[in-house]
Parts: structure tokens; sequence; C-alpha cells
């Protein structure tokens, strides 16, 4: 009989799986955040951005703020970051305009429904030349291709996970993008730096590992995710 995961094992296989992902993110910002900000705001991350709390604020940020659903604010909270619960796909940011240098929306956008509501509150919370960091799965990445030819649906897993944890009362997850597609969303209120591709490190055997990163070394667009670095006009 197999036991199930303690919560270190899941919390070690959980780092592993996004290990290179967060360093993508702190080479991302250390490429555009030469200062710390004042304040710097986490929307919707929860595991994520706790994980690196430490990182980000001796880094990058003098005050971390976040912005989460029920369970990952009490997450937050434990870290030290100043935790508020906020609906976001429907509910205003609880901040002041122009209060954030720095804002971060990681692996958020593909689980709502109404992203502009979101971007608008994030550009009203953020000061003019504030940094704004999204993170999002990559709606055309090299496994999701292969799911489609093979006739299985390359967003099951998302679905699966949105309709166990209730998020935002979804039952199911296919609002996928593109980076181009994510940089027109931002367009109104940002101008776009940068665009960088990233793969997570899933258990897989040799074969497997081996043609996922021949294949992202050669076309960094069939990547598992992306990160697009904009500044507030």
């Amino acid at each position: 009989m197999t036991h199930a995961p303690s919560r270190e094992e899941t919390r070690r296989a959980y780092q592993r799986f996004h290990a290179r992902r967060h360093r993508m993110l702190l080479d991302v910002l250390q490429r555009h955040v030469p200062e710390r900000a004042e304040r710097g705001l986490d929307i919707g991350g929860g595991g994520d951005v706790a994980e690196m709390a430490d990182a980000l604020r001796g880094r990058f940020v003098c005050e971390l703020h976040a912005v989460d659903l029920d369970a990952d604010v009490a997450l937050a909270r434990a870290k030290g970051i100043a935790a508020q619960r906020c609906d976001i796909d429907r509910e205003a940011l609880p901040y002041p305009d122009a209060f954030f240098g720095l804002a971060l929306f990681l692996s958020v956008i593909e689980h709502l429904y109404n992203p502009h509501h979101v971007l608008r509150e994030i550009a009203r919370a953020l000061a003019p030349g504030g940094m704004l960091v999204v993170e999002a799965p990559n709606a055309v990445a090299l496994g999701r291709r292969f799911d489609a030819l093979a006739g299985r649906n390359p967003f099951e897993a998302f679905n699966r996970c949105n309709a166990a944890h209730d998020k935002l009362r979804m039952e199911h997850c296919a609002v996928f993008y593109t980076a181009d597609e994510i940089g027109a969303l931002l367009a109104p209120d940002f101008d776009v730096l940068e665009c960088t591709y990233c793969m997570h490190t899933p258990p897989a055997g040799l074969a497997k590992r081996v043609l996922r990163e021949a294949a992202f070394r050669l076309n960094p667009r069939l990547a598992d995710c992306f990160f697009v670095a904009a500044r507030r006009k």
C-alpha cells in the first residue's frame, strides 16, 4: 500500500517542479528592478510568492503585500506578507492609487473570467514607471500540442484543479494565452519591456526530458510558460 505524501514531501516536490520558473522570475526582476521598491504586490500567487518571500524582500521590495483567496491568505501571512482577501475577478484592489512600485501576477490570469478588470486595477495601484511581471502557462507549449494531436484536452489538469479547489467557482479553465496576447492585453496601460520563456521540471523519464529540453532550446516559444515584464505608462 502506498502512503500519502507528507506535507514536507509535497512541499519539496512543489519546489522541484517550480525551481526553474522561480529562478527565472528572480532573473527577470534583476534586469528590470535595479532598486528596491518601497512596496510590492503579489496578485493571487498563493504558494509561489510565499515560497520566495525572503528573496523578494531582500532584493526587490521593502514591504511585500498580497491579495488572494481563503487559505492562501493565511499561507502568505505566515510568511510575513501583508495579505488581504480579495476576489480580483470582481472586486477592486484594496489599495490607493499609485501605491506600489512593483506588482507580480503569476499563474493567475488563466483562472479569471474578467482579466481586463484586474489589469485595470493593477494599473491603478501601480505608480507611473512601476514594474509589472505577468507569468502564465503557454497555450502553445509542446506538451499541449502533443496532447491535442493525441485527442486529449491539453487543459484537462487545469480544469481538474479549478474544480477541486473552487477557483472563483470556475468549473472549467481553458482561458490560455500566448505571450503576444498578454502583451496586447497590457498595451493600454503598460510598455512591454521583455518576454522570456521558461520550463517546469516535472517528473518524467529520460527520453521525455531530453525531448522537452531539445525542443525548448530550438524554439523557446514551445516552452511551458512565459514571463512578460512591463512598465506602467
